[in-house]
C-alpha cells in the first residue's frame, strides 16, 4: 500500500475507503471526511489529494455533478503536488466523461489528452487503456468511426497484455462494444454481430452491473439490425427489468439513450416509457442540463409519433429553455477547466521549486552527515573520473562493496542510536585507510564503497583483508550475529582493467555479485573476482 507510513488510525480510514467505495457511499464519504480533516491539520497534501479524489468519485457515482466538480477541482492539484499520478489520470478521465455528458466534447478531449500525457509519462497502462476506450467512444459520438475503431483495437492489445484480473473482462467488453458499435454505424451489422458473439463467449459470465447493461443495450441494437427480433425483445425485457434509480447515469447514459431511440424506432411504447421513468429523475438529480435536454428530445419524438400536440409543445418549450441554460453551463465548464489548469500549474510550480531547492542542497553537500565520508553524489562524480582515467591509461581499477554482517539484528536489538554509532566506528576505519589511490564512500544504510586505483590485485586484497581484521579488532559487541559475537563485515571486490565496452557500474554489479557469494557461503569474509566472472543476467 502507498500509505504504509501513516499510523494505524489513518490506515484504517484509507482501507475503509477502499472497502466501501462503489457500494456504500455514506461510509466512503465519512472516511474521506475524517481523512480530509486530519490532513488539513497536518498540511498533508498526499492525504488531501486522496480524500478529495475518492469523495469526487463517490459523488460521480451518486450522479451529483456539482459536488463532483467541487471535489475533483480541489483534488487534482493536491494529487499532482504529491505525485499520485494514477489518481491524477483517473481524475482527468472522470472530468472528461462529465464534460461529454454536459455536451462539451472539446473540453472532454482536452481532459482525455491531458490524462493520457500523465499515463505516457508515468507508464500507467491500466489508466491509459481506460482513457483510450473513452476516447474511442468520443470519436464514435462525433461520427469518426474508423478513428474510433483504431483506438479500440489498440485498447484490446493493452488489455490482454497488461490487465490480468477480473478488470480484463470489463475492459475487453467495452472494447468489443466499441468495435461493434463502429460497425453498426458503418452499416455492417454482420461484423457487429461477431462482437456480440465474442462477448458471449469470453466475457458474459464474468461481467455484471453497468458493463452487463451496456452489453445488452448493444446486443439489442445488433439483433434488431440483423433481423433477430426474438433475441432483441429478450434483451429489451432484461434491460427493463434491470434498470433502476441506483445506476450511475454518467457512465451508462449514452448506451441507454441509443437503446431508447431503438425503442422509439420499433414502437415499443411500454419499454420506452419504463426507461424514461428511470432516466428522467436521474438526469434531474445529476443537474446536467445536456442530459435532461436529450431526454426531452426523445420525448418530443414520442409525442410527435403519437400526435399528442399538447405534450409535444410543452416538451418543445422545455427543450428551448434547457438549450439557453446549457449555454451558461458551457461557460461554467470552461471556467472550471481554467481553474483546474491554474491549480495544476501552481502545483507544478511549487514542485519545480522544491525539486530545484533539493538539487541545490544535494550539490552543496557531498558529505554523508553521519559518517563524514563521501556520499553517493560525490561517489558518482568520483567514479566517473577514475573510470575514465583507468580506461584511457589502461590501468587497473577495483571496486569493493561491503556491508555489516547481520546489521538489521544489531539495529533491532541494540536500537538505532547504537546502530548509528556502529556505522560511525566502521566508517572511521575506512577514513583512516584513504589515500591518493584509495577512496571510500558511504553507499547507504550499512553499505560502503571503496575504490582502488592503479593497484595490483595483491595490494587490493591485502588492503581489504587488513580492513576486515581491523573491524574485528574493534570488538564491537554483537550477541545477535550468527557469525561471531562481535561486529564483522563481508566484502565483495571486482578487479579489472576497463575496456571500451565496459561501463563504470559494471564494476559495482560484479562487486555486488561477489558480496552475494560471500554472504551466501559464510560472511565475515571477502571475495575478489573479475568482470568476466559475473555473467550478464
Amino acid at each position: 500500500m502507498e500509505y504504509d507510513g501513516y499510523d494505524e488510525v489513518v490506515r484504517a480510514w484509507i482501507q475503509g475507503v477502499y472497502d466501501s467505495r462503489g457500494n456504500d457511499a455514506k461510509r466512503t464519504l465519512k472516511f474521506c471526511y475524517d481523512i480530509e480533516q486530519y490532513a488539513m491539520k497536518k498540511n498533508d497534501t498526499k492525504l488531501l489529494g486522496f480524500a478529495y479524489y475518492y469523495s469526487a468519485e463517490t459523488y460521480y457515482l451518486l450522479n451529483d455533478s456539482e459536488k463532483f466538480f467541487f471535489c475533483i477541482t480541489k483534488g487534482v492539484s493536491y494529487l499532482n503536488e504529491s505525485n499520485q499520478w494514477e489518481l491524477v489520470a483517473r481524475a482527468y478521465n472522470l472530468m472528461a466523461i462529465t464534460a461529454i455528458n454536459r455536451g462539451n466534447e472539446p473540453i472532454a478531449l482536452d481532459y482525455y489528452l491531458t490524462g493520457l500525457n500523465f499515463c505516457t509519462k508515468y507508464q500507467l497502462k491500466q489508466e491509459e487503456t481506460m482513457i483510450d476506450i473513452n476516447l474511442g467512444n468520443l470519436y464514435l459520438s462525433c461520427g469518426q468511426y474508423l478513428e474510433a475503431q483504431r483506438y479500440f483495437e489498440h485498447c484490446g492489445q493493452h488489455v490482454k497484455k497488461f490487465v490480468k484480473d477480473d478488470r480484463n473482462y470489463r475492459l475487453i467488453t467495452c472494447v468489443y462494444i466499441g468495435m461493434g458499435t463502429g460497425f453498426l454505424h458503418r452499416d455492417m451489422p454482420e461484423r457487429a454481430a461477431h462482437y456480440v458473439e465474442l462477448i458471449a463467449d469470453e466475457c458474459e459470465d464474468h461481467i455484471e452491473g453497468i458493463e452487463l447493461l451496456s452489453y445488452r443495450c448493444f446486443k439489442a441494437q445488433v439483433c434488431h439490425a440483423t433481423g433477430k427480433t426474438n433475441a432483441r425483445d429478450e434483451c429489451i425485457r432484461l434491460i427493463c427489468g434491470e434498470i433502476n434509480a441506483d445506476i450511475p447515469i454518467m457512465d451508462i447514459f449514452i448506451d441507454l439513450y441509443a437503446f431508447s431511440r431503438l425503442l422509439l424506432e420499433i414502437g415499443n411504447d411500454d419499454a420506452f416509457l419504463r426507461v424514461m421513468e428511470i432516466l428522467e429523475p436521474l438526469t434531474r438529480q445529476a443537474k446536467i442540463v445536456n442530459l435532461r435536454r436529450q431526454i426531452i428530445s426523445l420525448k418530443i419524438k414520442f409525442y410527435r409519433m403519437h400526435k399528442n400536440n399538447e405534450e409535444y409543445l410543452k416538451a418543445a418549450g422545455q427543450y428551448y429553455e434547457l438549450s439557453e441554460i446549457m449555454e451558461k453551463e458551457k461557460q461554467a465548464m470552461i471556467a472550471n477547466m481554467l481553474d483546474v489548469r491554474e491549480s495544476l500549474e501552481r502545483a507544478n510550480k511549487k514542485r519545480r521549486e522544491i525539486e530545484a531547492a533539493n538539487i541545490r542542497l544535494q550539490e552543496k553537500s557531498e558529505t554523508d552527515a553521519l559518517t563524514r565520508l563521501a556520499n553517493r553524489f560525490r561517489l558518482n562524480d568520483y567514479l566517473d573520473q577514475v573510470f575514465e582515467k583507468s580506461l584511457a591509461n589502461q590501468t587497473p581499477l577495483a571496486m569493493e562493496i561491503l556491508d555489516i554482517d547481520y546489521f538489521k539484528q544489531y539495529n533491532d536489538n541494540y536500537g538505532h542510536q547504537a546502530g548509528d554509532e556502529c556505522i560511525k566506528r566502521i566508517a572511521k576505519q575506512l577514513e583512516l585507510m584513504q589515500n591518493d589511490r584509495i577512496f571510500c564512500a558511504r553507499y547507504g544504510g550499512d553499505e560502503f564503497i571503496i575504490l582502488y586505483q592503479n593497484m595490483t590485485e595483491e595490494e587490493v586484497s591485502h588492503a581489504a583483508e587488513g580492513l576486515r581484521e581491523r573491524i574485528i579488532d574493534l570488538a564491537i559487541n554483537h550477541a545477535y550475529s550468527k557469525t561471531m559475537p562481535i561486529v564483522t563485515i563481508s566484502q565483495g571486490i571486482c578487479y579489472d582493467i576497463p575496456k571500451d565496452d565496459t561501463k563504470s557500474w559494471d564494476f559495482l554489479h560484479a562487486a555486488d555479485a561477489m558480496l552475494y557469494h560471500v554472504k551466501k557461503k559464510s560472511r565475515n569474509d571477502l571475495a575478489l573476482g573479475h568482470l568476466a566472472d559475473v555473467s550478464d543476467k
